[in-house]
């Protein structure tokens, strides 16, 4: 027993000479951010304990500067506070920065990092990416998603409708969302209440709640062999339902697949392979298995599912509250297509709407902090070292609230976007980077806008949308994960009321 003791005394005393010796050498080879003081081993523990941490890192910029390092536990996280910093780093230095840190998660969720999200910056990651871009392209080319936004949206709107009262948000957001979504992935048109979308929502759910406040197996990847947590053994729960199921719709496109007839994102994936087959490309082949396929569609179906029901619930939680700037929207869409149904090509005649969407992104939380970035050599930002493999962290709440840019950044102002004429105006689009950029930038930003601008167009064009009766306006964000996501309040309820009959 007494040897057992000496044993792990010796153990912890090794472990705390590597690691002091660690840390006085990056001292003194490299000069480093500032932060606040960090205890060895647990790390800046008030900053990364508190559940609003974009906003914590944000009041802790104005004292130490735009580019801030914190301890989580014995590992360095360098966060990025505003514009000019950023753009240094994913603009000027995009290589540099373009890697990802390893995450045992994530790489359990991408099967070894076989997405694109998650996987670290390298050859196969660029060909990856550049065939998902080209299947989204030629997506876009046709009116495939004008279509599908339009039916889809029309159904769900009639079940809104037959709402009487005060309702929730949650499942008719879920409906317009995962079913526009899983057609756009997959082709088929989904009755509201299918019983496979209905399983994709309740698995996705279940990461979202297992997810939200990080895993401890992330910090001490050895701890899921010996003693996994819950929440980490829920996510492999759902990953060994829900892969097998896209694994299965993969082969019936496969078996099904006409490249004269091209259906979705999936065919349009399998139409790359095919011309890369047609093309005697071996790398390329072995780039484009089954897995990444899998990979690729399930990233745009799961990345795509959660970014345009969080940017749909804080639009309508901002036109239920502000009832002027509904009205001026409402004005707009009917001077500009009356009551038609809207379509994509609308996008240039409704600058104040397209604007309202822009100032949702901006002023609802999204996504506090984006996805970690790492460094894939030594390199420098805002003056101070940036050593090879550190976490680098942009907080695009900070850029959303900096003053410089944004003038009184609590309140909704669509105006902010807009010129003299009333058009919208690019050119003030700096520090609104909800799609982040560089090497990392999103990659379904081009369907994301204005196939989110559709749906809030169909939303005003046919309903008056309130709050519930004595209920005061709330734009406070409820946190929800380690991102920085924050929704509305869960309380909140609209009224909804057909606006022609």
């Amino acid at each position: 027993m007494l040897l057992t003791l000496l044993n792990v005394q010796t153990l912890l005393v090794g472990l705390t000479v590597v690691l002091l010796v660690y840390y006085i050498r990056r001292r003194m080879l490299y000069h480093l951010p500032p932060g606040p003081w960090s205890l060895p081993f647990i790390g800046n523990y008030e900053v990364y304990t508190k559940p609003l941490v974009h906003r914590v890192v944000n009041e802790l910029s104005k004292k130490y500067g735009p580019v801030v390092q914190f301890y989580f536990g014995p590992v360095p996280m360098v966060f990025l506070n505003n514009y000019e910093v950023v753009m240094e780093a994913l603009v000027k230095k995009k290589t540099d920065f373009a890697g990802r840190p390893p995450s045992t998660t994530f790489s359990m969720i991408s099967e070894g990092y076989k997405n694109i999200s998650m996987a670290p910056y390298s050859p196969m990651w660029n060909y990856h990416r550049r065939v998902a871009m080209k299947a989204l392209r030629n997506y876009l080319q046709g009116n495939l998603l004008e279509q599908l936004t339009q039916d889809n949206m029309i159904k769900v709107m009639n079940i809104m409708a037959a709402e009487k009262g005060p309702f929730k948000l949650k499942s008719h957001l879920d409906n317009i969302v995962f079913y526009q979504v899983y057609t756009l992935c997959f082709g088929e048109k989904k009755e509201i209440g299918d019983p496979d979308v209905e399983f994709l929502i309740r698995e996705k759910d279940i990461v979202n709640d297992n997810l939200a406040n990080g895993l401890r197996e992330d910090m001490l990847p050895f701890l899921k062999d010996v003693f996994p947590s819950k929440r980490y053994l829920a996510i492999k729960g759902v990953l060994d339902r829900a892969y097998p199921f896209i694994y299965k719709l993969l082969r019936e496109h496969k078996e099904t697949f006409d490249p004269n007839r091209i259906r979705d994102l999936t065919d349009h994936l399998l139409l790359a392979r095919t011309e890369a087959e047609q093309s005697g490309e071996d790398e390329a082949l072995e780039k484009l298995s089954d897995t990444y396929l899998m990979q690729t569609v399930s990233d745009i179906f799961f990345a795509g599912v959660d970014t345009t029901r969080l940017t749909l619930n804080w639009f309508l939680c901002f036109m239920s509250g502000l009832p002027e700037i509904q009205a001026k929207c409402q004005e707009e869409i009917d001077n500009k297509i009356g009551r038609r149904c809207p379509s994509i090509a609308d996008r240039q005649i409704l600058p104040y709407n397209e604007a309202c969407l822009y100032e949702t992104m901006r002023a609802g939380v999204i996504a506090g902090l984006g996805l970690p970035h790492s460094t894939i050599c030594d390199t420098q930002v805002g003056g101070y070292d940036v050593p090879k493999d550190t976490v680098v962290i942009i907080n695009q709440f900070a850029l959303h609230r900096d003053p410089k840019y944004w003038t009184n950044p609590e309140k909704f102002d669509p105006l902010r976007y807009l010129d003299d004429n009333g058009k919208m105006d690019h050119t003030k689009l700096d520090s609104w980077l909800p799609f982040s950029a560089g090497r990392r930038v999103c990659l379904g930003e081009s369907i994301a806008k204005p196939e989110i601008l559709m749906m809030c167009v169909h939303l005003l064009q046919r309903f008056h949308i309130s709050l519930p009766e004595g209920v005061k306006p709330n734009f406070d964000g409820v946190h929800r994960d380690v991102l920085g996501t924050e929704t509305p309040p869960d309380d909140l309820e609209i009224v909804v009321k057909e606006r022609f009959k």
